[in-house]
Protein backbone atom coordinates (compact mmCIF):
# COMPACT_ATOMS: atom_id res chain seq x y z
CA UNK A 1 0.00 0.00 0.00
CA UNK A 2 1.57 3.59 -1.10
CA UNK A 3 1.45 6.38 1.23
CA UNK A 4 -1.00 9.13 1.50
CA UNK A 5 -1.06 12.07 2.62
CA UNK A 6 -5.10 13.77 3.31
CA UNK A 7 -4.70 17.49 3.06
CA UNK A 8 -2.62 20.55 2.65
CA UNK A 9 -2.70 20.44 6.75
CA UNK A 10 -1.04 17.69 7.22
CA UNK A 11 2.24 17.72 9.00
CA UNK A 12 3.44 15.28 5.89
CA UNK A 13 2.68 17.61 3.03
CA UNK A 14 4.32 20.77 4.54
CA UNK A 15 7.52 17.91 5.42
CA UNK A 16 7.56 17.74 1.42
CA UNK A 17 8.14 21.02 0.79
CA UNK A 18 10.74 21.65 3.75
CA UNK A 19 12.26 18.27 3.28
CA UNK A 20 13.52 17.72 -0.41
CA UNK A 21 17.41 17.94 -0.83
CA UNK A 22 17.48 19.52 -4.39
CA UNK A 23 14.81 19.91 -6.35
CA UNK A 24 10.79 20.10 -6.41
CA UNK A 25 9.09 20.13 -9.82
CA UNK A 26 5.74 20.21 -10.52
CA UNK A 27 3.11 19.42 -13.14
CA UNK A 28 0.03 21.74 -12.80
CA UNK A 29 -3.00 21.12 -15.05
CA UNK A 30 -6.09 21.80 -13.57
CA UNK A 31 -7.63 24.53 -14.78
CA UNK A 32 -9.51 25.47 -11.32
CA UNK A 33 -8.74 24.55 -7.43
CA UNK A 34 -10.77 25.61 -4.77
CA UNK A 35 -8.88 26.82 -1.62
CA UNK A 36 -10.95 28.58 1.34
CA UNK A 37 -7.54 30.53 1.74
CA UNK A 38 -7.75 31.29 -1.91
CA UNK A 39 -11.38 32.67 -2.31
CA UNK A 40 -11.20 35.77 -1.40
CA UNK A 41 -7.74 36.58 -3.13
CA UNK A 42 -10.18 34.95 -6.47
CA UNK A 43 -13.18 37.35 -6.02
CA UNK A 44 -10.79 40.13 -5.37
CA UNK A 45 -9.03 38.92 -8.60
CA UNK A 46 -11.99 38.77 -10.28
CA UNK A 47 -13.57 42.13 -9.14
CA UNK A 48 -9.96 43.69 -9.68
CA UNK A 49 -8.05 41.93 -12.41
CA UNK A 50 -5.61 42.49 -10.26
CA UNK A 51 -3.75 39.85 -7.61
CA UNK A 52 -2.12 40.88 -4.31
CA UNK A 53 -0.56 38.50 -2.43
CA UNK A 54 -2.69 37.19 0.18
CA UNK A 55 -1.64 36.54 4.16
CA UNK A 56 -0.54 34.27 5.18
CA UNK A 57 1.00 33.01 1.64
CA UNK A 58 3.08 30.51 2.97
CA UNK A 59 4.15 29.85 -0.80
CA UNK A 60 6.54 33.12 -1.18
CA UNK A 61 9.04 32.35 1.81
CA UNK A 62 9.50 28.98 1.62
CA UNK A 63 10.51 29.35 -2.35
CA UNK A 64 12.57 32.15 -0.87
CA UNK A 65 14.28 29.68 1.57
CA UNK A 66 14.99 26.79 -0.87
CA UNK A 67 16.53 29.57 -3.84
CA UNK A 68 18.55 30.56 -1.04
CA UNK A 69 19.66 26.73 0.26
CA UNK A 70 20.57 26.48 -3.56
CA UNK A 71 17.34 24.31 -4.03
CA UNK A 72 15.46 24.92 -7.05
CA UNK A 73 11.36 24.44 -7.74
CA UNK A 74 10.53 24.58 -11.04
CA UNK A 75 6.61 24.43 -12.31
CA UNK A 76 5.23 23.82 -15.77
CA UNK A 77 1.25 25.07 -16.02
CA UNK A 78 -0.50 23.33 -18.91
CA UNK A 79 -3.03 26.68 -19.17
CA UNK A 80 -5.90 25.71 -21.38
CA UNK A 81 -7.30 28.91 -23.69
CA UNK A 82 -8.59 30.95 -23.13
CA UNK A 83 -7.88 30.48 -19.58
CA UNK A 84 -10.48 29.93 -16.69
CA UNK A 85 -10.64 33.10 -13.57
CA UNK A 86 -8.96 31.27 -11.51
CA UNK A 87 -5.76 30.39 -14.15
CA UNK A 88 -5.76 34.01 -14.65
CA UNK A 89 -5.41 34.95 -11.19
CA UNK A 90 -2.57 32.09 -10.91
CA UNK A 91 -1.12 33.78 -14.21
CA UNK A 92 -1.42 37.20 -12.22
CA UNK A 93 0.49 35.22 -9.10
CA UNK A 94 2.98 33.69 -10.71
CA UNK A 95 5.30 36.20 -11.16
CA UNK A 96 5.41 36.96 -6.98
CA UNK A 97 6.82 33.28 -6.85
CA UNK A 98 8.85 33.50 -9.96
CA UNK A 99 11.06 36.80 -8.23
CA UNK A 100 11.11 34.99 -5.01
CA UNK A 101 13.25 32.12 -7.01
CA UNK A 102 10.30 29.61 -8.55
CA UNK A 103 11.60 28.78 -12.24
CA UNK A 104 7.60 28.61 -13.76
CA UNK A 105 7.22 27.89 -17.79
CA UNK A 106 3.51 27.61 -19.66
CA UNK A 107 2.09 24.87 -22.12
CA UNK A 108 -0.31 26.50 -24.34
CA UNK A 109 -3.28 24.62 -25.83
CA UNK A 110 -6.68 24.43 -26.81
CA UNK A 111 -9.07 21.97 -24.86
CA UNK A 112 -9.00 19.45 -27.65
CA UNK A 113 -5.36 19.97 -27.88
CA UNK A 114 -3.92 18.60 -24.61
CA UNK A 115 -0.99 17.06 -24.96
CA UNK A 116 -1.25 13.48 -25.36
CA UNK A 117 2.41 12.72 -24.43
CA UNK A 118 1.42 14.61 -20.96
CA UNK A 119 -0.64 13.18 -18.17
CA UNK A 120 -4.12 14.95 -17.13
CA UNK A 121 -3.49 15.14 -13.70
CA UNK A 122 -1.13 17.37 -11.15
CA UNK A 123 2.08 15.71 -9.83
CA UNK A 124 4.87 16.64 -7.72
CA UNK A 125 8.37 15.11 -8.17
CA UNK A 126 11.20 15.71 -5.56
CA UNK A 127 14.67 15.09 -5.53
CA UNK A 128 13.91 13.12 -8.96
CA UNK A 129 12.83 10.23 -6.83
CA UNK A 130 9.62 10.87 -5.33
CA UNK A 131 6.45 11.31 -6.96
CA UNK A 132 3.22 12.43 -5.40
CA UNK A 133 0.23 12.30 -7.65
CA UNK A 134 -2.28 14.87 -6.30
CA UNK A 135 -6.35 13.74 -6.54
CA UNK A 136 -8.93 16.47 -5.89
CA UNK A 137 -12.41 16.12 -5.36
CA UNK A 138 -15.47 17.11 -8.01
CA UNK A 139 -15.53 20.82 -6.63
CA UNK A 140 -11.77 21.50 -7.35
CA UNK A 141 -10.83 20.79 -3.70
CA UNK A 142 -7.30 19.05 -3.20
CA UNK A 143 -8.47 15.31 -1.74
CA UNK A 144 -4.94 14.48 -1.06
CA UNK A 145 -2.16 12.64 -2.63
CA UNK A 146 -0.45 9.54 -2.92
CA UNK A 147 3.25 8.27 -3.06
CA UNK A 148 4.25 6.09 -6.28
CA UNK A 149 6.08 3.72 -5.48
CA UNK A 150 6.91 1.65 -8.82
CA UNK A 151 10.10 2.02 -10.32
CA UNK A 152 8.50 1.74 -14.07
CA UNK A 153 5.49 4.84 -12.73
CA UNK A 154 8.68 6.78 -11.42
CA UNK A 155 10.30 6.33 -14.55
CA UNK A 156 7.41 7.79 -16.44
CA UNK A 157 6.93 10.95 -14.33
CA UNK A 158 10.45 11.78 -15.04
CA UNK A 159 10.00 11.48 -18.54
CA UNK A 160 6.83 13.19 -18.86
CA UNK A 161 8.76 16.12 -16.52
CA UNK A 162 11.33 15.96 -19.33
CA UNK A 163 8.81 16.52 -22.36
CA UNK A 164 6.90 19.02 -20.38
CA UNK A 165 9.98 21.23 -19.59
CA UNK A 166 10.80 20.51 -23.55
CA UNK A 167 7.59 22.12 -24.90
CA UNK A 168 6.94 24.97 -22.22
CA UNK A 169 8.09 28.05 -22.41
CA UNK A 170 9.29 30.63 -19.51
CA UNK A 171 6.31 32.66 -18.02
CA UNK A 172 7.63 36.19 -18.91
CA UNK A 173 7.50 34.85 -23.01
CA UNK A 174 4.45 33.71 -22.31
CA UNK A 175 3.01 36.74 -20.47
CA UNK A 176 4.14 38.83 -23.05
CA UNK A 177 2.95 37.32 -26.08
CA UNK A 178 -0.88 37.43 -23.82
CA UNK A 179 -0.20 40.86 -24.37
CA UNK A 180 0.81 41.25 -27.59
CA UNK A 181 -2.80 39.01 -28.20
Amino acid sequence: MSRRINGTGDPAWVALFTGFKKSAYRLEGQQVYSNDSEDAALEQFRATGRFEPFEPWPAIPLVRATAAAGQTQTRVRVVVEPPTDYTRMELAAYPYLAEAGEDIRIIAVREAEWPADLPRYDYWLFDDRDVWRMHYNDDHTFHGAELIEDEAAIGQHLEWRDVALDRAVPLEDYMANRRAD
